[in-house]
C-alpha cells in the first residue's frame, strides 16, 4: 500500500503430532506471561508476536512500519494499541494462508500478555473474532480498568496520567474533572470480547494497577455475558502475594481452566471464576442505574476523595517546609524544634497551615493524614473547620480507631454467650466520648469466650505484615485477653492478662486474609471488657510513612478552609492530606500533586512588621504597614502562574485596602515592593 510494505515474522511451535493444534499468540513472547507447559503439556502451539514489527513499544515513530503503510495515521490521531491490534489480525489472516502447511485450528485461538501487552491482549481480542480465548494480566490503567472508577482512586494510573503514545492525544480532553464526560469506557471494552471468552488477573501488591477499578469494571462487563446466558466465559481472579505478571499457584487452576475449556474444548470444566478480595466494595452503584434512563450514581464510599498536598498550603513560619524523597511532591511539612500547645491552640497564623478547599458534593468525609512519626512519639493536632473552634485531634491510624459513633465501620459475626454494645459513655472511654464494651452475663472462671468483629476499614493484602493494636480493660482485675485473625487461617496472639486500668495491647502478624477479621478471646473472670483504638498499620522496614485518620466531618457543597495548628511538637512529619468519603484504597504516596508552587513561608512579610487580615479573604483585605521599616512604596497582587492582577501604591499611607472581590476563588502573592522584596500568600474565597 502507498508503495510500502510490513512483515510479520512469528516463530511457530507446534507439538508433536499432526494437528491440527489450538494456539496461543503471547504478546511479544511465545506464551505471553504465561507459564509455557500450561500450553505445550495440553497439545497447544505456541505462536510469538513481535509487536516491534508494527510500531516500537517505548520509542514509537512515525517511521514505523505501521505509520509509513498508513500515512494518515499517525500518534496523534490512533495510538498504538490500534496498530498493534490491527498487526494481531494480520498474524491471523497468516495463519489461514497457511492452513496447509501448518496445522493450526483457527477455531481455537487465544492471545494472552501481561502489564502492557496485557492492554494489547486485550485490544486484539476485541477486535477480532477470530480469537476465542482472551487472558489479560494485570493489564492496569488503559486494560481492564475503568477510567471513570480509577479517577477515584489514588496512585494509579488515571486517563491524565497514561501514556499518550499509546491512545488518541484528544482523549486528553476527559482528564480529571472531566473524565465522567468520556464516552466510553474500558467495561465496554471486555464487552466486545462477548461471547468469546476472556481472563482477566489483578495484583494487590501493585497499586498503579487500579485493581478496585479492574474489579468494578470487570463485574460491569461480565452483566454483559450473564444476559446472554454464559457468564462462564467471563472470569477475573484479583489476587497479590506475587511479583508482577507472575502466576502463582493459587492462581494457575483459574487460568488452566479457562485454557481447557476454551482452547482444548473440554466443556466440563468450571471456569465460573471470582476472586478477588473487595467484598465491602459496592460495584453495583456504577451500573445499576443502567434501564433507567437517569445516569446519576448513588452515593458510595469509595467516589469522592480531594487530595491536599501540605506544603501547597499557606505554610506559617512556625513549620519547616522539608525536602523529602519518600514524601509526595518531595516535600512535606514539620513543626519547627521545640515548639508545643497542649493546652489551647495557638491564634497566630505563623503556627498554622491554612488549606482551602471546594467541595461539590455533599457528604460525610474522613480527613486523613499521611505522615511519618518517628518510633514512641504520640502525635497530634489542632484542627478547625471555617469559623469553627479548634478541635483537639491525637493520632489514630487509618480505620474505625475510636468508637464514638458506636459500632459504625464494624461488624458482629459471632458472639458466643457474649452481647456487644456500642458504648458511647465517655468516663468509659480510654479516648474520645466511646468504647466497645463487651458483656457476657454468666461468669466463667478459667474458660475462654468470645466475640468476633471484622472492620471494613481495614483492608489488609494477604501475606504482608501488619502490626494490630488496641487498648483494652476489665471490669475486675485477673482476666485475660488474646487476639486472633479468626475464622480460617488463624493466627493466635499469646494471652495478654489484663486489669482494670487502660493497657495498650500490640500483636504483630502476617495477614492471611483480605478483609480483617479479629476474634477476640477473653478470659472471664470478668463479665464485662472494653475494647477501644484499635489500629492496623502495615509494617514498613523503609520510610516509616503511614496514613493516620484524623476525623470525619459533615461537609455541605461550596468553599471550605481548614485550620491545622500544632498540638504537641516533635519529629512527626506531614506529607499530605485526603477529604475521602471512604477510608478504602488510601495507601501509598495518594495522586500526584497538581498545581502546587511553594513559596516562602507567611512571616517574610509578618516579621517586618506588615500584618494582612483577614486571611482568608472574601471581599477586603487590610494591610497594616505600622512604622513600614521597608519603605514599601507599592504592592501587587500576584496569582499562582506569576502574572500580576492587580498593583497598588501605598505613597505615604500606614492603612491599605485592597479590594478582593474581583478576584476569583484561590491562592495569590502579596508582593512588597520597598528596600527589600517580600511576599505573603493569601486566600481568596
Amino acid at each position: 500500500m502507498n508503495g510500502q510494505t510490513l512483515t510479520l515474522t512469528s516463530e511457530v511451535v507446534l507439538p508433536t503430532g499432526n494437528g491440527p493444534f489450538p494456539a496461543i499468540i503471547g504478546m511479544n513472547s511465545p506464551a505471553g506471561s504465561v507459564p509455557a507447559d500450561i500450553f505445550t503439556s495440553r497439545n497447544i502451539a505456541t505462536v510469538r508476536y513481535n509487536h516491534n514489527q508494527v510500531t516500537t513499544y517505548g520509542n514509537p515513530q512515525l517511521t514505523d512500519p505501521y505509520y509509513r503503510l498508513y500515512p494518515d495515521q499517525n500518534l496523534d490521531n490512533a495510538g498504538q494499541y490500534s496498530a498493534w491490534a490491527w498487526g494481531v489480525s494480520r498474524l491471523i489472516d497468516g495463519l489461514e494462508l497457511v492452513q496447509s502447511n501448518l496445522p493450526v485450528n483457527l477455531s481455537r485461538l487465544g492471545v494472552t500478555g501481561c502489564s502492557y501487552a496485557g492492554k494489547m491482549a486485550l485490544f486484539s481480542g476485541a477486535f477480532d473474532e477470530r480469537i476465542a480465548l482472551t487472558i489479560a494480566q494485570e493489564s492496569g490503567g488503559g486494560g481492564a480498568p475503568a477510567w471513570r472508577v480509577s479517577e477515584t482512586l489514588g496512585a494509579v494510573e488515571k486517563l491524565g496520567a497514561t501514556d499518550y503514545k499509546w491512545f488518541r492525544e484528544d482523549m486528553r480532553q476527559f482528564a480529571e474533572a472531566n473524565v465522567a464526560k468520556l464516552p466510553h469506557d474500558h467495561h465496554e471494552l471486555m464487552a466486545m470480547i462477548a461471547p468469546r471468552a476472556l481472563l482477566v488477573t489483578g495484583n494487590t501488591d501493585f497499586e498503579w494497577l487500579a485493581n478496585p477499578s479492574a474489579y468494578v469494571s470487570a463485574r460491569a462487563a461480565h452483566e454483559v455475558w450473564k444476559s446472554f446466558g454464559i457468564g462462564d466465559r467471563f472470569g477475573f481472579y484479583i489476587d497479590g502475594g506475587h511479583g508482577h505478571c507472575a502466576i502463582p499457584a493459587t492462581q494457575r487452576p483459574a487460568v488452566e481452566a479457562f485454557v481447557d475449556k476454551f482452547l482444548v474444548g473440554n466443556t466440563s470444566v468450571n471456569t465460573n471464576i471470582m476472586v478477588h478480595p473487595y467484598p465491602q466494595l459496592n460495584y453495583q452503584r456504577w451500573y445499576q442505574w443502567w434501564g433507567t434512563a437517569n445516569p446519576v450514581l448513588p452515593a458510595e464510599p469509595l467516589g469522592k476523595r480531594l487530595w491536599l498536598e501540605a506544603e501547597c498550603t499557606t505554610v506559617g513560619s512556625n513549620w519547616d517546609v522539608v525536602n523529602d524523597t519518600d514524601a509526595s511532591n518531595g516535600k512535606s511539612v514539620r513543626v519547627k524544634s521545640g515548639l508545643s500547645s497542649p493546652s489551647t491552640a495557638p491564634t497566630s497564623t505563623i503556627s498554622h497551615l491554612i488549606i482551602p478547599f471546594t467541595i461539590d458534593s455533599a457528604a460525610t468525609y474522613n480527613l486523613v493524614a499521611r505522615q511519618s512519626v518517628p518510633a514512641g512519639e504520640e502525635y497530634g493536632y489542632w484542627l478547625k473547620l471555617d469559623n469553627e473552634p479548634f478541635q483537639s485531634i491525637g493520632s489514630q491510624l487509618v480505620g474505625n480507631a475510636g468508637f464514638e459513633n458506636g459500632l459504625t465501620g464494624w461488624t458482629t459475626l459471632n458472639t458466643t454467650g457474649a452481647t456487644i454494645t456500642a458504648n458511647t459513655v465517655a468516663a468509659e472511654a480510654r479516648t474520645g466520648t466511646g468504647s466497645m464494651k463487651v458483656v457476657n452475663p454468666t461468669a466463667q472462671p478459667g474458660n475462654q469466650w468470645r466475640v468476633q468483629v471484622s472492620s471494613a476499614a481495614f483492608p489488609t493484602t494477604i501475606g504482608k505484615q501488619y502490626t494490630i493494636s488496641y487498648w483494652v480493660r476489665a471490669a475486675a482485675a485477673g482476666g485475660s485477653i488474646r487476639l486472633s485473625t479468626g475464622p480460617s487461617s488463624a493466627q493466635y496472639q499469646a494471652d495478654q492478662t489484663i486489669g482494670t486500668a487502660w493497657q495498650q495491647v500490640t500483636w504483630t502478624i502476617t495477614a492471611g486474609l483480605a478483609s480483617t477479621t479479629f476474634l477476640f478471646d477473653m478470659g472471664q473472670v470478668a463479665n464485662t471488657y472494653y475494647i477501644d483504638d484499635v489500629s492496623v498499620k502495615e509494617v514498613n522496614a523503609g520510610s516509616g510513612w503511614g496514613w493516620t485518620k484524623l476525623k470525619d466531618m459533615v461537609l455541605p457543597v461550596g468553599t471550605h478552609t481548614l485550620t491545622i495548628a500544632y498540638n504537641t511538637g516533635g519529629g512527626a512529619k506531614l506529607d499530605k492530606l485526603v477529604l475521602a468519603t471512604s477510608m478504602a484504597s488510601i495507601s501509598g504516596l495518594g495522586a500526584a500533586a497538581t498545581n502546587c508552587t511553594v513559596t516562602a513561608n507567611i512571616p517574610e512579610a509578618a516579621t517586618s512588621g506588615i500584618e494582612v487580615y483577614p486571611n482568608p479573604a472574601h471581599d477586603k483585605l487590610t494591610v497594616i504597614l505600622g512604622a513600614n521599616p521597608l519603605k514599601v512604596r507599592s504592592i501587587d497582587v500576584v496569582d499562582v502562574t506569576g502574572r500580576i492582577i492587580k498593583k497598588v501604591s501605598v505613597e505615604q499611607q500606614t492603612r491599605v485596602n485592597i479590594a478582593s472581590g474581583t478576584l476569583r476563588p484561590g491562592i495569590y502573592l502579596l508582593r512588597f515592593h520597598g528596600n527589600q522584596t517580600r511576599t505573603q500568600r493569601i486566600i481568596i474565597q
